[in-house]
């Protein structure tokens, strides 16, 4: 009996995917020392990893069970990199994140609560909190709550690049680029960092707003901005959203809702509401440079001239962000859900390039946006790859040390021409939309 060519290579398909995933769990554990956290550890990613295949099959991104599937052995691989990665400590867990968890174990809840720990925000305090109540290592867990992230924030991805294209190989490429991009999974399970928690909020936020349903888009960007300061880069989208009624006046109340619903348990515990709400105030006075690893264009510029300079660079980057609002709101009309995705980039890219003080991983929304834009405009893929392999350069010279193949200069120099080439596209495409929608409306009159 012959057997049909495409029953044949869905079943090869499925025997390598299997294989694909028995690899990489004996991979991914065999890392690691044997020990109960280990094994927590690996029964909470597992669990992630149901949930991820529930949301594929109950939420189907894909017309086909292939891709479906292909999308599945993504997930796992992905997390089982990330499980490898669980043992390392990195610099912040030492001096910051091990600390605060060992602060809060000596603690009880209320002291916890109403006690300044950190200069995090209260949201990501109470998972530390959590953490110190649990008879785990604290370290695995800390990675764990980021993975999980990584794991909605490649999601997000995969939906945001939905909406723009019916190609379901883009789809998935997408999503494998969200989950596998190095800054990704170096920065959650290598690094210890929660980046991925207020980008993955911020990508669904953006996701409900195209999809016009304001509440639950105010909703997640309220809680990305209640886990870190750095969602203002993609907030200003929110304007694009309200004048093309993507999103209503009145949703916009959901905004400050969500943010601060979650400072109530603090309150609740003892802390003051001027501890609680003055912590971003408090980062933005801290590190008084002008970059800090970041390929921001202030990084051409040596650090000592930073009291010179005083709020001159935040100052040009709050001007050249109205401008571009201004620019854009003039032409409403022609603000299509393809344009806003490429002002959102622009955004997430220009606001960090301009201001002071940038960390490295400050590009982290930018980088995942790329991926998004890449899907939406096949043809510009190197913006992607330029901004996936500069985060990769700029994490690996500060993680590993040694020469690295660009200087940080030309890292910001390259990102300055990005920008630059970004916002001369934009234009063009503006410009195209909005001849497009006058000849629509001539051929209409007549």
């Amino acid at each position: 009996m012959k057997i049909p060519q495409k029953q044949f290579a869905a079943g090869v398909s499925c025997c390598f995917a299997v294989l694909a995933v028995l690899f990489a769990a004996v991979m991914g554990l065999s890392v690691l020392p044997s020990s109960p956290s280990r094994s927590f550890a690996a029964a909470m990613l597992l669990f992630f990893f149901v949930i991820y295949c529930v949301i594929l099959v109950f939420r189907p991104l894909f017309r086909t069970p292939e891709y479906t599937i292909c999308a599945a052995v993504l997930g796992f691989c992905g997390l089982a990199l990330r499980l490898s990665l669980f043992e390392f400590q990195s610099g912040d867990y030492v001096s910051f994140l091990s600390i605060w968890t060992q602060t809060m174990e000596n603690m009880t809840v209320s002291q916890a609560l109403s006690t300044p720990i950190g200069d995090y925000n209260m949201p990501y305090l109470y998972l530390i909190l959590l953490i110190s109540r649990l008879p785990f290592y604290d370290l695995y867990c800390i990675k764990l709550f980021s993975v999980l992230a990584d794991l909605s924030m490649a999601l997000a991805v995969g939906k945001l690049a939905a909406l723009f294209t019916e190609k379901q190989s883009l789809i998935l490429l997408s999503i494998a680029a969200g989950l596998f991009a190095p800054t990704t999974w170096l920065n959650s399970a290598y690094w210890g960092q929660c980046d991925s928690i207020y980008a993955a909020l911020a990508l669904w936020g953006l996701y409900f707003g195209l999809k016009k349903r304001g509440v639950w888009s105010m909703v997640f960007f309220g809680l990305a901005f209640s886990f870190k300061l750095q969602t203002i880069f993609l907030l200003p989208v929110l304007a694009f959203l309200l004048i093309t009624e993507h999103i209503s006046l009145k949703s916009i109340l959901a905004f400050p809702a969500a943010f601060l619903a979650v400072m109530v348990p603090a309150l609740l515990g003892g802390r003051t509401v001027a501890d609680t709400l003055s912590i971003y105030i408090d980062q933005t006075k801290a590190y008084p440079y002008l970059s800090l690893n970041a390929p921001s264009f202030w990084s051409l510029i040596n650090n000592s001239y930073y009291s010179l300079l005083g709020s001159a660079p935040t100052l040009l980057a709050i001007v050249m962000t109205l401008l571009l609002l201004f620019w854009y709101a003039r032409k409403y009309q022609s603000l299509t859900p393809k344009l806003m995705l490429e002002l959102s980039l622009i955004l997430s890219l220009m606001i960090p390039w301009l201001l002071p003080k940038m960390h490295e991983r400050y590009f982290y929304l930018a980088e995942v946006l790329s991926i998004v834009y890449a899907a939406a405009f096949p043809q510009r893929i190197p913006v992607s790859l330029i901004l996936l392999f500069g985060g990769f350069l700029i994490y690996s010279a500060y993680l590993f040390g040694g020469v690295p193949i660009l200087s940080l200069q030309l890292i910001a120099v390259i990102y300055g021409v990005t920008l630059i080439y970004l916002l001369l596209r934009c234009s063009q495409d503006c410009t195209a939309d909005s001849m497009k929608i006058k000849e629509e409306l001539f051929h209409g009159e007549h």
